[in-house]
Formats: structure tokens, sequence, C-alpha cells
């Protein structure tokens, strides 16, 4: 399939059969150029109905299929311009935006490109994806194209995410001119750049696809392994398979895998990538069960160049026929070296109902923690979440907002939302007191996570495999003591309690103890500590406090 064909095939997905049929049947012809897609009209009559009903889909359509920085030229095949409309109007119409990330979308099964699609992201953890299968096109995008999926499949560390611009609802319209907005700024910041509602849903939908793309991903200490994987996956497919991302909520394992998939199909043109959910696969299965035949699944999921599942952690408890499939399938793509890369929100080993042999080769290639997002993280996501919107957020809002907020990057996402339409009720940007006092303030409150000093015991319990209230025992066996410890530490961290009452809980201890353990404990994870003098006790504490801080974090 061409990339006409391409075009015509992503604009009767936006448009429908009938309208496309309707303005593009007949007297339109579409032509690929390096530098986008150029519309040729029978007559200027058609050419102008184009440009102004239709050239936020055509737009959309080639970001989607040639690469985000496409432009459509829309020209008449005619001589001469039409009355009132000048050479330059004639040929191209401006476009005043500046694509960047949006929230990720939902994908359907098939063989579409999921940048054809009008669907929205709320991430993800993610998360969130319908199965997605590359089409068999090897379509040959022009120069600009090209470069452009180089840019976005190779990204640099470091490099903050940026995110889809997008028109206030609130703006009010100009005669004979787009949607405009004023407002002051009562906190410094800036308000929404001014655009107009076609230019608003056109961009959206263009930048799904590549919203996602791995150049647009925030880089930090949280994620830095996680990064590096996807990089040698970008760069050698295969070479380090399976790779599996895990961590709580919000942390971006959906966006690398969405990043992943499609930097195969563009950079290595690989025809066959299929993206899905654990549901989508157990969904899958059932129906071939009931239908459609195994013969046919298993060709659908094994002759494949790539495989990425996401919410791995769905499938536990799942019917032993669905977890044997799966574990063929994957020993299947490992014989012949394909890409496997999984996420889920905890270590394979840890996902309740998941069969140790299913576990383990899930383990065997790169596990990857990602943690919540620091502080610098969340700073770069705010800040590309906010320009996503137009807004430009001042010190005085920025700096306690990536302080306040949790590491999840939806709920970045929700307090921009809310800053925006704080603004644009009020007509001016809140102050940090007036964010508070909002529903942003509430979203703040309500998005960090309640922990109480049982959480922390059971946790720990689990972790150590201990039975239910021993660390409230005397017991001082070091199999007891240790865990103990590690608790009184975690209490103060994520507890508002004293020492007294750290103490009161864990056996009647004094607050000297608590002290005590606390400064032991953070010895036992000082970083500062190095291999050589490292401890099979601080090793051993280090993990658990790993794992169980996830699972405080994740429930």
């Amino acid at each position: 399939m061409d990339v006409a064909e391409e075009l015509k095939d992503a604009l009767r997905q936006r448009m429908g059969a009938d309208r496309y049929a309707l303005w593009f049947g007949q007297g339109v012809a579409l032509q690929a150029d390096t530098g986008g897609v150029i519309v040729t009209a029978d007559n200027s009559f058609a050419a102008d109905r184009l440009r102004a009903r239709h050239f936020a889909d055509l737009r959309a359509a080639a970001r989607a299929v040639c690469g985000p920085e496409a432009d459509v030229k829309i020209v008449c095949a005619e001589p001469a311009a039409a009355p009132g409309v000048s050479p330059a109007q004639a040929g191209s119409q401006p476009d005043n935006s500046d694509p960047g990330n949006s929230d990720p979308g939902t994908f359907n099964p098939g063989d579409s490109d999921p940048g054809d699609s009008d669907s929205t992201y709320t991430q993800t953890d993610g998360p969130h994806f319908g199965p997605t299968v590359a089409g068999g096109s090897h379509r040959q995008p022009g120069r600009a194209a090209e470069a452009t999926v180089q840019a976005e499949c190779l990204p640099a560390f470091g490099e903050p995410a940026a995110m889809s611009e997008a028109q206030p609802r609130g703006a009010r319209r100009t005669r004979g001119g787009p949607r405009t907005l004023s407002m002051p700024s009562n906190a410094g910041g800036k308000a929404p750049a001014a655009r107009s509602a076609a230019e608003q849903t056109g961009q959206a939908a263009a930048t799904t696809r590549w919203a996602m793309s791995l150049s647009r991903f925030v880089v930090g200490e949280s994620n830095e392994l996680a990064h590096t994987a996807t990089r040698m996956i970008v760069e050698q497919p295969g070479s380090a398979s399976p790779v599996f991302f895990w961590g709580p909520s919000g942390t971006g394992k959906t966006h690398l895998l969405t990043g992943v998939r499609d930097c195969l199909r563009r950079k290595h043109r690989l025809p066959r990538v299929i993206q899905l959910t654990a549901e989508d696969f157990t969904n899958d299965f059932t129906t071939a069960l009931r239908g459609s035949g195994l013969p046919a699944f298993r060709r659908r999921y094994r002759d494949v160049d790539a495989l990425l599942v996401d919410d791995v952690q769905f499938f536990g408890g799942n019917k032993r026929a669905t977890l044997r499939e799966l574990l063929h399938t994957v020993d299947a793509l490992l014989r012949t070296r394909k890409q496997l890369v999984f996420a889920a929100d905890r270590p394979p080993m840890e996902i309740d109902g998941l069969p140790a042999e299913l576990a383990g080769r899930l383990s065997g290639g790169m596990m990857c923690s990602i943690r919540p997002l620091d502080v610098a993280s969340r700073r770069a996501v705010l800040q590309q979440f906010a320009a996503m919107v137009g807004l430009e957020l001042p010190e005085t809002l920025l700096t306690p907002l990536s302080e306040a907020a949790t590491g999840d990057g939806r709920v970045l996402s929700g307090l921009v939302n809310q800053i925006r339409a704080y603004a644009q009720m009020r007509g001016q940007l809140p102050s940090w007191q007036q964010v508070l006092d909002s529903a942003a303030g509430e979203l703040l409150r309500s998005a960090a996570p309640i922990i109480g000093m049982g959480d922390i015991q059971k946790a720990v319990c689990d972790a150590f495999g201990l039975p239910s209230g021993t660390l409230q025992s005397r017991g001082q066996q070091r199999s007891v003591s240790q865990p103990r410890m590690l608790a009184m530490y975690l209490a103060r961290q994520y507890t508002r309690a004293a020492y007294s009452e750290i103490g009161g809980y864990f056996g009647n201890r004094s607050h000297s103890t608590v002290i005590a353990a606390t400064k032991r404990v953070e010895g036992w994870l000082s970083p500062e500590t190095g291999a050589a003098g490292e401890t099979p006790e601080a090793m051993r504490i280090r993990q658990a406090a790993a794992a169980i801080e996830n699972m405080l974090r994740t429930g």
C-alpha cells in the first residue's frame, strides 16, 4: 500500500466512508511530497471548501502517515487562483500549532495505525491499551518524515517530555478570526495561546500516534535503567529479550511500550508488532476457544516480530489454559529471538497466581524497576503538560506543585487541567494558596497515599514471610528484629507518628529504640556503602525495602 492509499484510509477512518466519498471520491487527488501532502482539487470552489471544512482532517491524516512535521497544501487544478485568494493562501494553510505529547490513546485491535484514531489518553499505568497490530505496509515517507522517525526513535538522555497543545474550550471567537482567550496572569505566567477549534481537534488526533514517542520520555533517576533498556531494544531488536518493566501506576511503563512499538515499526520497518494488555490477550484466547480456533490465534501471536504486553499483573489468577498458552507463546518467540517486552506493577515472582515457570521466563531477560517520578522529573512533566494547554507556570506555582504532587503522571496531568479550568473561570492564573483551596488542592490531598502502621506491618510481614503480628511480639531473633527495625523506619517515612507512637505500636518499645532502629536501617540503605563493604544483611534489607515500598504504593 503506497502513501496515497494510506492517506485515503486515514481520512475514511476520521470522516466516515460516506463523507469521504462525497468530498474526496472524485475530482480530488492526494499526492505525497517531501514536505507533506499535496491535495489537488478540480476547481476553486472545491479547493475553498476543503480548506474551510476539512483542512484539520487532512493535516491530521498527513501527520499520522508521514510524520508529525508533515504539512498540507491544497491547490486548484485550474490555472487561475480563486477570486480574493492569493496564490500563497491557495497553496497552503498556516500552521500555528506546536505538536507535542498528548495523553496516550486507546488503540483498537487490527492492522490500523493507532495514529489514525481519535481516541485520547488518560495514562495509563498506564495503562489501557488494546492490542495494536502493525500492518504489513512498507511506506516510503519523504525526507522530512524520515528525519522525524530518526529523531523520535533515538531518545536523548535527560530530554524532557513534550506534550501537545490544545485550545481552551472557554475561548471566545472574534469576528472573522480564530478563537482567542484574553487572560491576565495573577501568578506571572502566560495564558493559553489562541487556536481555532478545528485546529485543536485536528492537532489532538494528529499527535495520537507519536504522542508517547521515546524522544519525549522524561528521564530521571527513577527510570534510567528502563530508558537504557529501551535504547537497547530500539538500536538492536532482540538484543535484550524479554524486557520487563515494573513499578507503580503512572510512572511511564505504557509510554515506553508505546514508544518501542512505534520505533520498531517506523525505524526498523518491522511489519508485525503487537501491543496489547493482559486482558486483551485473555479475551482473544477465550474467543478463539469458542469460535475462531486456536491455530489462527497462535499464528496471530507467534508469527510476529515483537510482542509487547502491558498490565501483566492481571494474568495472575487466570485459568491454567490461558497461562499455559502464554507460556508456549513466550517460548516460541524466545526460540526465534523475537523481541518481548512486558510491563506490570510488580516483579513477575510477586504476581499471585502466575506459574513459577512463566514467572521465571519473564524474569530471565532484563528486569527494570521504575520508581515514582522524583521532584526534578515531576517539574519537567508539569512544564510540558502546561505547554500542552498553552500555559506557562511561574516559579511560584511550579516549585510547590512539583514538591507537593505525587510521582504519578496522571495526577500531574489532572493538576494542570484543574489550573487551566481555574484560569478560564477567573480570567487569571491562581496563586499557590488558591490552588490549595480549589479542586486542584483536593486532588493533591486525595492522590497522596494514606498509609498506616498496620499497612506497613502487613507489607513487611508479607515480604519476609512472617505471621501477622510477629513484629509486635517480644521476639529478639534476627529474623524478627531486622524486619521490625525496617518497619519502624518505614513508619517514620510514611506516617506522621512520633517515635513514641511507633515504639508503642511495635511491642511497647521506647522511643530511643525506634531512633536506633531508624539509624541502623538508614545505614543499610545508604548509597555510600560500597559493594566491598556491603554485608548480606544490608543487601537483604535494601531489596526488601524496595519491594515493600512498591507494595505500599500499589496496594
